[in-house]
């Protein structure tokens, strides 16, 4: 039986309360500061990023970036491919170019304080393609439906190959409780005054367009298998009520074939962000990195990779998921009726209730009393409801297809 981290966690200061424990002083110690690189190189022809960056604590707010490095890769050949930093700690190729088959790459890394790092020479593996893309609904392990996206891909290799995968899905949203016109305030101060206008093309038509990348490392290989052929790998799980599949979604998949040094480095790396898996010791600056320094002892965070990718995008309508099943949207019906208000425009201490709600709901109608006060003229309903652009932006992204 396995205990969660969070009971763990209890039980341990349980006991450290319980006990009789002398106090101490801590040290205070300064985390080390170790360089992290973010370098991938495929195959496409392109100007390629490399980022570089340093560990920091815990409770650090942001990233700190290693600027003013010299960045390049070098193959076989000796020709070397410098960068150039385009933002603090994130450099670019000067000139466009791809790995190419069978090839070895070299990344080397001379930061600003003269310290250098160079990785193992990493070869470029063979190509597999995408063969398709397809959707299936089945239940997971608690006997509820999920829609699950998988995919085929076929390569020429008959050795077997390593793969790992990424996605951006897009999905189509609407908004409930849309309306053509809004609320203009024309002053914000007594008296106050307000108007209803139509609203800009730039606001859509109640549909907004979401998009995430994925996040979890997924990796598969055929290596162990008698063809290298992927079949029917399961890539992205998504319950059959969420409102990413509520009216059409789209998933931009990317196949990376690695080389073993590769597949075995995120293998680690993927068991280490396992949130379930709680007697894994494994320390990230424990993995084993294939960039060295050129300062004995020191850790290196990260990995170069050298693989050829694959991609391609598919569409899917809520009617090709569930034919028969309506979808669920991000906020229900009911939820949105009771949202509706209809504020003062200035009450009796001269504030304005209408101007003070407009920052979290937005114009849903006119009272139905044919002569209503003129102090109440609006009836608003929570922005959620009447607007989608928290989720993504009122315009189709440009390779959208209905």
């Amino acid at each position: 039986m396995k205990l969660k981290k969070n009971n763990l966690w209890f039980y341990f200061t349980i006991l450290v309360l319980t006990s009789c424990v002398e106090t101490f002083e801590i040290e205070d110690t300064t985390p080390e500061s170790n360089l992290v690189i973010e370098a991938i190189l495929t195959d496409e022809l392109k100007n390629h990023t490399i980022k570089l960056s340093r560990t920091t604590t815990i409770d650090a707010t942001g990233i700190i970036p290693e600027k003013n490095a010299s960045v390049s890769i070098s193959d076989e050949s000796s020709t070397v491919y410098d960068f150039q930093e385009i933002e603090d700690g994130i450099f670019r190729s000067i000139s466009s170019f791809s790995a190419e088959l069978n090839k070895t790459y070299t990344l080397t890394i001379i930061t600003n304080d003269g310290n250098k790092y160079t990785s193992t020479p990493e070869k470029l593996p063979s190509k597999s393609d995408i063969e398709n893309i397809f959707i299936t609904v089945e239940e997971n392990d608690l006997g509820e439906p999920e829609a699950i996206i998988k995919t085929n891909s076929v390569s020429s290799n008959s050795e077997g190959q390593y793969y790992r995968y990424e996605y951006d899905e897009t999905f189509k949203v609407r908004a409930p409780v849309w309306r053509t016109k809004k609320i203009n305030i024309i002053s914000d101060t007594p008296p106050y005054q307000f108007e209803i206008i139509n609203k800009p093309p730039e606001d859509g038509i109640g549909f907004c367009y979401g998009t995430k990348s994925s996040k979890n490392i997924i990796l598969t290989e055929t290596k162990t298998l008698s063809q290298d052929k992927v079949l029917e790998f399961p890539v992205r799980y998504i319950p059959i009520e969420n409102y990413l599949i509520g009216i059409r979604y789209s998933i931009f998949l990317k196949q990376y074939v690695l080389n073993k040094n590769t597949y075995d480095y995120y293998q680690l790396l993927n068991k280490f962000s396992d949130p379930d898996d709680i007697f894994s010791q494994t320390q990230v600056g424990n993995i084993p990195s294939n960039i060295i320094s050129s300062r004995s002892g020191e850790k290196v965070i990260g990995f170069f990779e050298v693989s050829t990718i694959t991609q391609k995008r598919v569409f899917f309508n809520r009617s090709d998921i569930t034919p028969d099943k309506d979808y669920t949207n991000y906020v229900s019906v009911s939820e949105c009726t009771n949202s509706l208000i209809q504020p003062q425009i200035v009450n009796s201490l001269g504030q304005s209730p209408l101007l003070n709600l407009l920052s979290t709901h937005v114009f849903q109608g006119f009272p139905e009393d044919p002569n209503p006060p003129p102090n109440i003229p609006y009836i608003l309903v929570a922005r959620v409801c009447g607007e989608c652009t928290h989720i993504g932006p009122p315009l189709k992204p440009d390779f959208w297809i209905d």
